[in-house]
Order: C-alpha cells, then structure tokens, then sequence
C-alpha cells in the first residue's frame, strides 16, 4: 500500500507541471508565466536566476522571481522557457530584497530595476563564471610570432624586442615584466606598476602581447600588511565620530571642508579589511573617482576596485566579479554601484551625500543615498553619510534621533579659516561680470604666487544671442529655452536638448547684422580673463573643456604643479578636488537662487557656495572667498556667510515646516509628454478627475511644466503630496492603474518619480 501511494505521489510530482514567474526587461509593471519543461530540473531553480525566454518575436534574458504549480492563465497560452543561464541565483539575497523594494516604493518596473542592478555583460547573458583579463607576452623571434611558454629567456627573443622597442622604453619595461610573469598582468596590476593605456595599446599593436580570458577562483583579499602608509592623527572630534562607526545604524558626518572627513573613513575602513570585510564608498561624479582611488590606493595595498560608467562592459564585470567573490576589499564607485554584491559587507560611505547626482533622474529614479541607508538596514552594518553641507533631508533625520551626528568642526592648526567677502554690485557698472574690487584682488593674489578660482555655475560663451534693433533671441525649437553660444565650436547648443545649430548672421525677426552675445558664460569669462590678465595661465574647466577622454586627468595635473593661474570653472570645480596653491575663490553669479520657483533653490545655493568655498585656504595658505552679489544684505545669505550652514540649515527647515514641504512631507510627481500639451494635460486631468484619493493626500495639477517644451515634446506634472508615505504610495498606485487602463496613454510617454529632487 505505502508502494502504492509512494508511486502516485512520485507521478504526481512529476506530470504537475511547474510554472515560474518571470521579470522581463520591458516597460510593463507585471512579472510574466512561463512553463518549466521536463528536461530542466525544478530542484536547481532559484529566485534570481537568469532565465531565457520568448517575448513576441524577441528572445529576452528575464530574472526568475518565483517558482510554483499554479498559473493564472490558460496553460495552452503559456510558453515554455528557452534556457537556464545559472546554476545559482546570479542577486544575493539583500540585493534581490532591494531591488524588489525599490520597484515597489519607486513604483518602476521590476524587470528594468533588476536589470539596471546587473552589469550590462550579464544583462546580455555573459557568463558568470569568475573570469580575469590578463595581458600576456607573445614571442617574437627574427620578426615571427613564435607560440611558446612564457618566461623562456631565450635571447634572441630579447634582442628582436629590444630592437623593436628602443625607442619606447615604457613598452619595454612592460615587456620584460610580462615575461617575469608567466600568468600575465591584469589591469589592477598595469595601473599599480603605472603602465597606461596607450603603452598597453602600443605593444598589442606591435604584436608583442595580448589580453587572454582565463577562469578562477577568487581568493580572498589579503589581510596581511594592509597599510602603505601611516594613519594621521584624529584630534577629539574625528575620535568620537569614528567610535561612533563601530555600531550598526546611519552616521552623519556634518564636517566643515578640510575637517578631516576623508581620513575618519579611512581609518573605519581599515579596521572593517582587519576583519576581513569589504568596505563600499560612493562618490557622486566620474571626475572625483581618480582622486579618491588615488587616496585610497596610496593607503592601501589590499585590492581596490572601481565601478563607474566610463568604464568598458569587461572592466565593469571584472569589478563586479571580484565584490562579489570577496577579492576585493574596497569597492569605490558612482550612483549605481550601490546595488554592487559584496561577500562579507563591512560599511557602506556615500561622500558628499547632498550632491543631486546620487538621484538617477531618468528611467529607474532611485536614490542611492536612501537604497544605501536600507541596505545598511537589511546587511546589518554601520552607513556613513558624510558633507560639508549634508540635504535638509539627512541633517533632519540626524536632528531628530534617526541618524547619529557627528560635528567636525576644526580644521588643522595650519590651515587658517577661510574669509568671506560680499561685494554688492547693485550699484555699480561691471566690465565684462568682474566688478573693480574684485579685478583688485585676483590681481593681488596672483602677484603673491598663489592661484585663483572664477566660479560660474553655467557654460559656453553666452546665455542669449540678442537682436540689438528688436530684441529677438536666439531660441531653440524643440525646446522652451534659449540656445547658449558656444565661442570654441562657433555654435548655438541648447544644454536641454543638445540641439547645434550654426550661429546666426541676420536676425530671424527682422533680418538686422546686429547681433549681440549676452549674458556672461565660462568660455565668455575666460576670453575676458585673458583680456585683463594677458601674462597669466587661463585654464577652464566645464563639461566642454573635459570632454574628451582624459583631458579631466591633464588640467589636474598642470593645477598641481602649483603654478600662478586663474581656474575658470562650473560646478566640477565644487565637488570634492584639494587645490593647495588655491587662495582665492570669486564666485560671480549666484543670484538665481534667490527667485527662483524651486524652494529647493536656497539650499543648493548655499550648498553650491560653501563647497567651491571650501577650494580656498586647504593647507597653510590663508584662503579668501569672494561673493559678488545684487543681494548682500539678503538675510539668509548672511546668515550662511556670518553663522554657518547648520543655522543656514535650521532656519530653512524653520520655512519648510512651516510651508509643509519635505522632509515634514512626502512627494512623487508623475510627468506626461506628448506631441501637443492639451493630450498631456487631458491625461493627467484623467488621472486627477476619476481618482478616489485616499484620505490626506494632496493632488496638485496637472500644470504645464516649468519648462513646457523639451526636445520636441510638451510636458506637463501632477504633484502628489502627503504626510504620510503610505497614503502616498495608495495614492500612486491608485494613479497608475488609471494610467495604465486611459486611452490616452499610447499618445503619452509617462513615468512616476517618487522623492523628486526636481520638480521642474
């Protein structure tokens, strides 16, 4: 009898037929059914697998949520999968909770949040078996490529790449320690000897070597000698806040500029690698990850790896591979680097955590400031978030018990406060944005050896060209903006939309030659800089400047060598760069965020002030900022100027408690675009109209954005707005339903962002 039933319970086991709940790539909120076929074993499967699969026409790579004998639609419809690329789930389980969170509370997609978490090699089913590049030797022997092992000293081989190579002593320093190196260099190794790109190109070119993939085993970093170099010491304040990183919880480290943040996380790195953890530090921008890898590699000898976007899709695997194996001790990186799997996770350090580049705008807009608090939750480790001028959202928190707060408030006995001018120029007529005191006092510090920082926070030549006989100006048609001069390239660009067009000769209103740039730009500055200071190095550094490929690395380079020159720069020049010879900070045009519609404005003006501030007076030079402005008698300016950014800060959460905005609130926006603004309108109007708002939410709208016109497209917003993230979050997904079931959403590109940074 028990042969019997053993025997129906084993057929029905295998006959039941099993089905897996499936999250695809596409821009539908539903996961998707498919059928497991007999041939692959259901005992193998696990959530977070890849998954090949049929979708219409296409074969997508999906990621396998769930695994069960029940399905919701008619079996005949259901298809069959095409392949497993796993043998074990590819997501950690944290990561995978994180992401399945992240879809929720950002209300996105959870197949495209899955596959932004994923390197883009694996998104297109690279194998996940741990690989390494290495750069090998190949033999040359009398002009002929000869396939032997490598480390043979034969010396005919020596003198036909000596030949070769006689001018190139670099690529033949390479050479000889590939063939010290029977396995080959990987590229952490070519960057710790200081081998370059170009030597590494230059003797593949020559047929002298070449990369070679090869499978194995990560071992773990070495905890051995870990230290290059000896730790500094902390005075009282850094003491506190690094005990204070021993426990499990949010930090916020609030430390004036050269108040020593850096060095405090530095040294909770070090005794996280003692217990043979992995530590991930993210920084906001491309530009700022060399420097801190260089500060972190100089301190360090155990593996530190790198994850950003200018990296190539092999590199970026290779990294991602070695957190996830445990090789790697320190994993640095940008925004999306917060989703990177670490083995044995330590601490998590978000540097600079106020910069708006940690909220990913487009497509999946998360913050990875706040993914990075709740994994710190899920992992059980300490996360610190560090500024000199932290978000009214962190500094709240801190305030209010949710995050521990630490105040650095000394800079080294060296190093002299920095002073703070303000200039009014109300009254007075300025020659090309420099008004005469201030041409005074660049003048004066450059006399004495020093350098000097011209602050505007907008590029190119010229805002506007205007028509001096009717005042017309140059606009761009795609967008509601006017085109920006661009005086290096002779054109108009639209920084919205990226639209070139040649600059005009006539008027397009009135056909007149009189044409005039106006409005100031960093390239206008610099041909006005060379103009009043015709004997001193002009170097300008925006995103055109810094376009091409390692051109960021060169002007830093020519910066540090410490010779007398005018910096001329936007926002890359605040976020996080050390200038010892830099004595003199003018920043020129920061009066918009004084009547600006963005009651965000205020802060990031303050914010934006005291960091490229903070590039003044970094060691034992006095350093001097300079503000010119038509609003010096402004209160909270002089508030920030005279009491510092904390007041600054309290008197600005003073007004949003008092206005009911965030943090004492919580918003989403829900964005609409389409070919005229009346079908944008009429499709939120629709989500606003037929929605049964739960009580205490509030629905703004819609309203044409500030911005009405972009790249071809109107668009228009709908604001919600609660005390209560639950409330909002019904009142969402309320939205959603209704936008997903309008018939106008075919006419429409729509999308959901939840804790806006921009409501514009």
């Amino acid at each position: 009898m028990i042969g019997i039933i053993s025997e129906i319970h084993y057929q029905y086991r295998t006959l039941t037929p099993t089905y897996l709940q499936i999250a695809l790539p596409v821009p539908l909120r539903r996961r998707f059914e498919y059928s497991l076929p007999s041939e692959f074993p259901k005992e193998t499967l696990a959530p977070g697998m890849r998954i090949k699969v049929p979708f219409g026409r296409q074969e997508l790579i999906g990621i396998l949520l769930e695994v069960g004998t029940t399905n919701h639609f008619d079996p005949k419809k259901v298809k069959p999968i095409l392949e497993i690329l796993d043998s074990e789930s590819i997501f950690h389980p944290k990561i995978l909770s994180i992401c399945l969170w992240g879809s929720k509370y950002y209300q996105h997609p959870i197949g495209d949040v899955l596959h932004s978490a994923l390197p883009v090699l694996l998104r297109q089913g690279e194998s996940n078996d741990p690989t390494m590049e290495y750069l090998v030797a190949i033999k040359r022997v009398a002009g002929e490529r000869v396939a032997t092992e490598i480390g043979d000293n034969d010396p005919r081989e020596k003198d036909a790449a000596a030949d070769l190579l006689r001018k190139s002593p670099r690529q033949l320093a390479l050479f000889k320690l590939l063939h010290k190196n029977k396995k080959g260099l990987t590229r952490y190794d070519l960057n710790k000897e200081d081998f370059s790109l170009s030597i590494v190109k230059s003797l593949i070119k020559k047929e002298l070597a070449k990369w070679e993939s090869k499978t194995q085993e990560i071992s773990p970093f070495n905890r051995d000698n870990i230290r290059n170099e000896e730790p500094l010491s902390l005075n009282e304040e850094q003491s506190a806040a690094l005990g204070k990183l021993q426990s499990i919880g949010t930090h916020l480290i609030f430390g004036i500029t050269g108040s020593g943040k850096t060095e405090v996380y530095l040294q909770a790195i070090e005794e996280v690698i003692l217990e043979g953890k992995q530590a991930l530090v993210l920084v906001p921008e491309i530009g700022l990850t060399p420097q801190t890898v260089e500060r972190f590699r100089s301190r360090f000898s155990s593996l530190v790896c790198v994850l950003h976007s200018s990296l190539s899709d092999k590199e970026r695997l290779e990294a991602w591979r070695q957190a996830r194996q445990g090789g790697a001790a320190i994993i640095i990186g940008t925004r999306s680097a917060i989703f990177t799997p670490l083995k044995n996770p330590g601490i998590i350090i978000i540097d600079e955590e106020h910069d708006s580049s940690f909220k990913q705008q487009t497509g999946f807009q998360y913050s990875a400031r706040d993914i990075a608090v709740l994994r710190g939750q899920l992992e059980s480790i300490p996360v610190v978030l560090g500024s000199a001028t932290p978000s009214l959202e962190s500094y709240h928190n801190a305030t209010k018990g949710k995050y521990s707060l630490s105040l650095l408030t000394e800079r080294p006995r060296a190093v002299q406060d920095t002073q703070y001018k303000l200039l009014g120029t109300q009254h007075e007529k300025l020659n090309e944005g420099f008004s005469r005191a201030l041409i005074t006092e660049i003048e004066q510090h450059l006399l004495s050896g020093n350098q000097v920082i011209i602050f505007l926070n907008r590029r190119g030549f010229s805002p506007v060209i205007l028509c001096s006989d009717c005042g017309w100006i140059a606009e761009c048609h795609r967008c509601d903006a006017r085109m920006t001069y661009h005086l290096t390239i002779g054109k108009l660009i639209c920084h919205h939309c990226g639209t070139q067009t040649r600059v005009h000769r006539h008027c397009a209103a009135c056909n007149s030659t009189q044409l005039t740039p106006l409005g100031l730009g960093t390239q206008r500055i610099e041909q006005t800089l060379n103009t009043l200071f015709p004997d001193q190095t002009i170097i300008r550094i925006d995103r055109d400047s810094t376009r091409k490929k390692g051109s960021f690395e060169n002007i830093m380079d020519e910066i540090k060598h410490g010779n007398p020159a005018i910096l001329v720069g936007t926002q890359l020049l605040a976020k996080g760069h050390h200038f010892p010879d830099v004595t003199l900070v003018a920043i020129i045009d920061m009066d918009a965020g004084f009547y600006s519609a963005d009651y965000r404005a205020i802060e990031k003006m303050g914010q934006l002030l005291l960091q490229v501030g903070g590039r003044a007076g970094r060691e034992s030079k006095p350093g001097t900022v300079v503000i010119q402005t038509q609003f010096p008698n402004q209160p909270i300016l002089k508030t920030l100027i005279s009491d510092g950014y904390q007041l600054f800060c309290k008197q600005l959460l003073e007004d949003r408690d008092k206005y009911k905005l965030p943090p004492f609130t919580y918003q989403a926006v829900i964005r609409a675009e389409a070919n005229s603004i009346g079908i944008a309108m009429q499709f939120l109007n629709n989500l606003n109209e037929t929605n049964t708002k739960p009580p205490g939410l509030s629905i703004l709208g819609p309203v044409p954005s500030n911005m009405e016109k972009r790249a071809g497209k109107h668009r228009a917003q709908l604001l919600l707005t609660s005390t209560d993230r639950r409330t909002l979050q019904q009142g969402l997904v309320q939205c959603i339903s209704l936008a997903e079931q309008s018939k106008e959403s075919r006419k429409v590109r729509w999308s959901v962002d939840v804790d806006p940074i921009d409501l514009f």
